[in-house]
């Protein structure tokens, strides 16, 4: 947990009882705050800034903001949060595009209280995710840059009911680098399925697009990874897809989560071939 480093209130007064919120005359609050992302916000793009009050009384927050070196604009999360002392609130907001320059990431946390109070925390990351939602955006920033993602329909063929899909992107240059798509990786929700019909983790693409060539398909065949009908009903990762590319010669993860008609088809396609729809 990070400790507070600064705020504008001063610092006077007795200290707030129980039950009671802290005034501006009794000094900043205790507070800690954490850079979290929940599975079901990764493809959302949402990013939850944990604020934690380490003090005896409840505190009012009007909303924190997530400044860093890495983004474009601060991220704003929350709206009117009561924590009560000892308790934590997750205040969540949607991340900005990132910066993607080199370099160390200098971030703070500043929770801005009810009254105008402004708490300048050093935030925690407990799972190491404040670099990789950075880079992941910017991966993908780069390599839209350099190719026009258009997801196809997907191909089932009959009968549905325990039946392989075929999922396809046409990857268009659009004369701004050259990508090359190594390989494919399964979801939470989805198994890969490799040549010889087995299912995969993970399976070779080998396509490669360059600025002056034609456009490129890139299709692989999946099957339901878990038929419970919960997941299914409360998937929030597994159309996304991640794929291993070299990008102007340079090895980098992309994880491209499929448009929203290709997630609803591919959702459709494991509950029909689950038997589930």
């Amino acid at each position: 947990m990070a400790a507070v480093l600064a705020a504008c209130a001063p610092v006077g007064g007795g200290a707030a009882g129980e039950g009671e919120s802290a005034s501006p005359s009794s000094g900043p609050p205790a507070l800690s705050a954490e850079i979290v992302q929940g599975r079901g916000d990764v493809r959302d793009g949402v990013v939850g800034i944990v604020v934690t009050n380490e003090s005896d009384v409840e505190v009012v927050v009007d909303h924190a903001e997530y400044r860093s070196s890495a983004l474009v604009e601060p991220l704003v999360g929350g709206d009117d949060a009561t924590i009560p002392a000892g308790a934590s609130r997750a205040l969540r907001g949607e991340l900005p595009e990132p910066t993607c320059d080199d370099g160390p990431i200098v971030d703070e946390v500043v929770v801005v209280l009810d009254d105008g109070t402004e708490v300048t925390l050093d935030p925690g990351d407990p799972y190491d995710q404040i670099a990789t939602l950075t880079d992941a955006s910017c991966t993908r920033l780069a390599v839209e840059a350099v190719v026009d993602v258009e997801w196809l329909p997907i191909d089932v063929p009959e009968p549905a009911l325990g039946a392989d899909a075929t999922v396809s992107l046409r990857l268009t240059p659009t004369g701004g680098g050259e990508l090359e798509v190594q390989s494919a990786a399964a979801t939470v929700l989805l198994a890969l399925v490799d040549d010889a019909g087995a299912r995969a983790t993970s399976v070779p693409i080998g396509v490669t697009i360059t600025p002056d060539g034609d456009a490129q398909t890139v299709a692989f065949t999946v099957r339901p990874g878990r038929c419970d009908a919960h997941a299914i009903a409360e998937d929030k990762q597994g159309t996304i897809f991640v794929f291993q590319v070299v990008l102007d010669g340079e090895a980098r993860t992309l994880q491209l989560p499929s448009d929203d008609a290709t997630r609803a088809d591919l959702l459709g396609y494991v509950a029909a071939s689950c038997g589930l729809g």
